[in-house]
């Protein structure tokens, strides 16, 4: 499995302790819409289309790298 970077991991802390989703602002920053894109690919966060943008949520494996 690979390993989470500073950015990532952030994130995922984040995510967890907001309750497990979060819908980014249209004027994130790229690098951090990057860093979700990259989560979603390594199956630690899933996508949900929404009228207001995408919702990330974290998947299983998603909280247990949070929570380490």
């Amino acid at each position: 499995m690979r390993k989470l970077n500073a950015i990532q991991f952030t994130l995922l802390r984040l995510i967890a302790d907001a309750g497990g989703s979060f819908i980014p602002s249209e004027d994130s920053d790229p690098i951090k819409l990057r860093a979700l894109r990259d989560l979603v690919k390594a199956g630690r966060l899933s996508v949900e289309p929404t009228d207001g943008g995408d919702r990330y949520h974290l998947t299983a494996q998603g909280y247990s790298d949070a929570a380490a």
